[in-house]
């Protein structure tokens, strides 16, 4: 009987006291907690850093440009090589250090709400992007995957992000191939300009 309340408990819910208390305090006897360790960062940081070397080897294996010119096409490569192994290392390093419950819990429950159809939607169009890149020409499987991940993405005005996914795709392919020298694939339909 409990002096406060005048209630009587059941043993039942004195071991379940017991028990919160125990956890709570890491007391020998504690219950453990529901679910281990999240992998889930854990692997994605591991992954991003196998990337950035992947990009690194990849950006190596170019060969070299003219020699008077400043900027070769190791450049791009290079630099985007070394940011993503710099931020996949921080990743890697907050993913293995000592875990914080509250965000643990959080990362779960992110985890339970996360719609993964789009994510391996969004998958497939970079794979498939990056064996169209070649035979099809860089300005038009741009705008293509433009438009489709726009859709995969809830947008519903096909037309719209058609024309931005071309605009974007001609003004980058005239900046790298037209002003910097860096020749991108032409592909099926060839430029007259």
């Amino acid at each position: 009987m409990s002096a406060r309340d005048g209630a009587v408990s059941t043993p039942d819910e004195a071991v379940s006291t017991q028990n919160d208390v125990a956890a709570a305090t890491g007391a020998p006897g504690a219950a453990a907690p529901p679910e281990g360790p999240l992998w889930g960062p854990r692997v994605a940081a591991l992954l991003f850093l196998a990337a950035g070397l992947a990009v690194l080897g990849w950006a190596f294996a170019i060969p070299e440009g003219a020699i008077d010119q400043d900027v070769g096409p190791r450049a791009f490569p290079l630099l985007v090589g070394v940011g993503l192994c710099v931020a996949a290392s921080v990743a890697v390093v907050q993913a293995f250090r000592g875990s914080d419950p509250v965000l643990d819990e959080q990362a779960r429950e992110e985890a339970r709400l996360t719609e993964w159809r789009p994510v391996a939607a969004l998958l497939a169009l970079l794979v498939g992007y990056l064996f169209a890149l070649a035979p099809c020409g860089y300005w038009q499987s741009t705008a293509v995957l433009f438009a489709l991940v726009a859709r995969v993405l809830g947008s519903r005005r096909l037309l719209r992000d058609a024309l931005i996914g071309l605009v974007l795709a001609l003004a980058v392919y005239f900046l790298f191939d037209r002003l910097l020298g860096i020749h991108l694939p032409p592909g099926i339909v060839r430029l007259a300009f």
